[in-house]
């Protein structure tokens, strides 16, 4: 190997590892800053096509406000490791394992961490319950376009959320409840 060669690999061990270290912070990739501020150390590499970040601010406190015990607070308020009274989704958004399996095999990016690492990270949390609704928004084309309106976004993707993408295809109904909550949301009646 070339002197040039080692450099680069070198290099590129380099950001690998500052995206992925846990540098001055618990949260993977976030750097402490003097005065206790974090930042990210690097811009992972992740691309989401459908879910843009403003589109997935709206949605995720949409999420939020359904899923989550604390609706009016911050995701970032729950911890990932909350166990829904269902027992089977967990943190603000409800986010399964079986859901996580499904992001590991479509984005390669989260295949080296396990589910217990997105359980004790609200950064890869937040980051693989994106990569999830990226995901289910690329498969609702049909239902809903990403350049709707984002109120029109969160009707389809909080019921494919709750009913998982075959029984929202499937035409299965969330429960009454949860309808309403949506629309409360949307409305913003809850602030």
């Amino acid at each position: 190997m070339t002197i040039a060669a080692a450099g680069i690999r070198i290099i590129a061990i380099s950001s690998a590892l500052l995206c992925l270290s846990t540098s001055l912070s618990a949260e993977p990739g976030i750097m402490a800053l003097p005065g206790g501020f974090a930042q990210p150390a690097v811009i992972c590499p992740l691309q989401f096509s459908y879910a843009t970040d403003d589109l997935w601010q709206y949605l995720r406190r949409g999420l939020n406000y359904l899923e989550s015990p604390k609706p009016l607070a911050e995701p970032e308020t729950v911890l990932p490791s909350y166990v829904h009274p269902d027992g089977r989704g967990y943190g603000c958004y409800g986010f399964s394992p079986e859901a996580y399996q499904d992001v590991q095999r479509l984005y390669p990016y989260f295949r080296e961490y396990t589910w217990d690492d997105i359980l004790g990270s609200h950064r890869l949390y937040d980051l693989a319950n994106r990569a999830f609704c990226d995901w289910l928004l690329k498969n609702l084309q049909g239902y809903v376009s990403v350049s709707q309106d984002p109120s029109e976004v969160f009707d389809t993707v909080q019921q494919a959320w709750n009913l998982g993408l075959g029984g929202f295809k499937k035409g299965r109904t969330v429960v009454s409840s949860r309808t309403r909550r949506a629309e409360e949301f949307k409305s913003g009646a809850m602030l």
